[in-house]
């Protein structure tokens, strides 16, 4: 903190010395003039020792000093050049020089005919501070005249010859680059409407510049460029004004030329960037004018520009901004970038760029030509033919080639169909000597999406019943489906295919009601994990009075709920010499279902082996191998439980 004030007190004390000398040494300018430079240089850029020299009153005597009569000429350019500086440093002091009386005088010195240049110059430095970013000066400067005076030095100034085209390098180029920034100072920057239409009247002077320039360079370009766009800027009548002079025409033609060799020289290519943001300032919310540059086919030179060696990625986004303006005006420039393969560097530039700016303008111009993409499909492939010499030829080859691939496609979806045919058919009906199986009954759209399989249980006799009343079905088989992961049975779908069979009656005759011996609290139970409960809760659903066969009961009947559970079923009642009908019917269902499922396993078995076995002579030992393992499986089958094989997981509800 001790050195900070140290640091602020020594700024103070030099800068008190030289206001000193200043005034001190009035016959020897080129102290004065020293001493002024060094207060040049203490105060460049930094505010705080602007505010020093303010409360020494620095500024006023700098002021006074250059309005003098009795100084010499140096000093006076001297002193405005400083007080330009401490403007630009400081906020506080531009707005204390912000007074009609200083517009006044510099719009006087302006005026004199016989004013050295380099004090005119200076003098336009000291007004661009003023006036740029900054209303007050603005208006000051349309009010004391300073405008029209800045605009008939940019006319009378201009540094080119009409004859030879050749730069002069001397002080009126200088000033002259300092009337076009003091210009676009004035209109621009906050925007100044009434300055842009003052600045309408200097648009024929730079649609001749701009023919007369036969040797480009940056230097001329950038203060002719930068007053075009800053003139134009979100204004459309002084758009539509600089187009109907002829400068905008001028204007492309000039990119035109330049760009052509943006490729091999680096000065091309960074003149094509300053006339491209120009250009970009031109058409920025106008589509009318955007879409009448299609016809100069100005994607087209934008594009190879992208693509140019020399171009600097921070100048890519300016050339971006533009394509967008101009895809986004009119399909016509659409219909260009994406001919000249425009797409796929965008997309290039979305996925790969680092900079956010030009991927979010990457993304706007892929939108705006999603409908030349689409109409190019149609219209721009038979535009191309037209010109062809072939093009039936050409259109018959496209189509017969899409016709061969529908064919394909077609023959691959038959032959998956007809092998998910014959698997489904092995496991519907695994054994030909077994009577005919029935086909499935249509499933409910909800039901045919899933992923799962149809098998049809044979008819079954009824069993007699007590009374020696019998009978046989009518004629329905009990459907029921598998799931392909698990292969387990669905008693839902059990009652869903119950509806587009035969009349419920007759299948409920099929199972016989057993008394009621099951405990009170096992009417809590809702869910249950194996499909025999499940088929045993739905048929304890139905009504007594469906049932025509008698009511006895057997032993695995009178078994409490924990002693009989879907793992324990099949082992209990296979241990059971009398059963009752239901259980009955249950454990043949069961048996028949296992064997199904066993004689498929066998004949895949065989078919892998005929395959690999081709020599009806090598055939013996993987016979005698399936023999083997088909012997084994009968001796055990009978010893496994239900809840070694996937299908017994299922987590369903009844």
């Amino acid at each position: 903190m001790d050195r900070a004030s140290n640091s602020r007190n020594t700024t103070k004390t030099d800068l008190s010395l030289l206001l000193e000398c200043v005034k001190l040494q009035m016959k020897c300018p080129d102290l004065q003039k020293q001493a002024l430079l060094t207060i040049h240089s203490i105060c460049e850029k930094k505010e705080d020792n602007v505010d020093l020299l303010r409360d020494l009153g620095g500024v006023a005597f700098l002021y006074n000093l250059s309005k003098s009569s009795v100084v010499h000429s140096d000093v006076k350019e001297t002193a405005v050049f400083t007080l330009g500086t401490l403007a630009e440093a400081n906020v506080y002091c531009k707005n204390s020089l912000c007074r009609k009386e200083i517009f006044t005088d510099i719009a006087g010195l302006l005026m004199q005919e016989d004013s050295p240049l380099n004090q005119k110059r200076v003098s336009v430095y000291l007004l661009f501070v003023l006036v740029a970013h900054n209303k007050l000066g603005q208006t000051l400067a349309q009010t004391t005249g300073c405008l029209e005076i800045l605009m008939d030095l940019f006319r009378t100034t201009f540094p080119f010859s009409p004859v030879d085209n050749l730069r002069t390098v001397s002080q009126t180029f200088q000033l002259w680059a300092s009337v076009s920034s003091a210009l676009c100072g004035s209109v621009n920057n906050p925007q100044n409407e009434e300055g842009q239409r003052a600045c309408v009247a200097a648009f024929p002077f730079v649609k001749t510049w701009l023919q007369q320039i036969s040797v480009p360079s940056t230097e001329t370009f950038q203060p002719i460029c930068s007053f075009i766009a800053m003139t134009v800027s979100n204004n459309p009548y002084v758009q539509e004004s600089f187009a109907a002079c002829g400068g905008l025409e001028t204007l492309i033609l000039v990119l035109l030329r330049v760009v052509s060799a943006a490729d091999t020289s680096l000065l091309s290519c960074q003149l094509s960037v300053v006339i491209v943001k120009t250009l970009s300032a031109c058409i920025t919310d106008n589509s009318t004018l955007a879409s009448g540059l299609a016809q100069y086919g100005l994607v087209y030179h934008l594009f190879f520009l992208l693509n140019s060696s020399h171009l600097d990625p921070e100048d890519r986004l300016s050339v971006l901004l533009t394509i967008g303006e101009c895809t986004e005006a009119s399909e016509e420039h659409q219909c260009q970038l994406v001919s000249c393969g425009g797409l796929p560097l965008m997309i290039t530039f979305l996925t790969e760029d680092s900079s956010e700016e030009v991927k979010k303008a990457a993304t706007f111009i892929l939108q705006t030509c999603k409908k030349a993409t689409l109409s190019l499909g149609a219209q721009g492939l038979v535009e191309k033919q037209v010109e062809n010499e072939e093009p039936s030829i050409n259109m018959e080859e496209f189509k017969s080639s899409a016709r061969e691939m529908l064919r394909r496609i077609e023959l691959l979806e038959k032959r998956q169909l007809k092998v998910i045919e014959e698997e489904r058919n092995d496991i519907l009906c695994p054994n030909a000597a077994e009577p005919e199986c029935l086909p499935p009954s249509p499933l409910p759209p909800q039901k045919q999406e899933g992923s799962c399989r149809s098998f049809t249980l044979r008819p079954m006799q009824q069993s007699t019943d007590s009374n020696g009343e019998g009978g046989k079905m009518n004629g329905g088989d009990a459907m029921c489906s598998a799931d392909r992961r698990g292969g387990v049975l669905m008693s839902s779908d059990v009652r869903s295919l119950e509806r587009g069979s035969e009349p419920r009656s007759t299948r409920n005759s099929l199972f016989k009601r057993p008394l009621s011996v099951w405990p009170t609290k096992t009417k809590a139970i809702t869910r249950s994990d194996d499909p025999q409960e499940r088929e045993l809760n739905q048929t304890a659903k139905i009504p007594a009075g469906d049932h025509s066969g008698s009511n006895g009961r057997c032993a695995g009947c009178v078994l409490t709920f924990e002693e009989v559970t879907s793992r324990t079923f099949a082992s209990l009642q296979s241990s059971r010499e009398n059963s009752c009908d239901m259980h009955r019917v249950l454990q043949e269902a069961t048996e028949r279902f296992r064997m199904c499922r066993f004689d498929f396993g066998v004949r895949r078995e065989q078919k892998s082996v005929a395959v690999e076995q081709a020599d009806i002579s090598s055939a013996k030992g993987p016979t005698a191998r399936l023999q083997r393992s088909f012997e084994n499986l009968r001796a055990g089958i009978d010893h496994r439980s239900l809840q070694q094989h996937p299908w017994r997981e299922h987590n369903g509800k009844n």
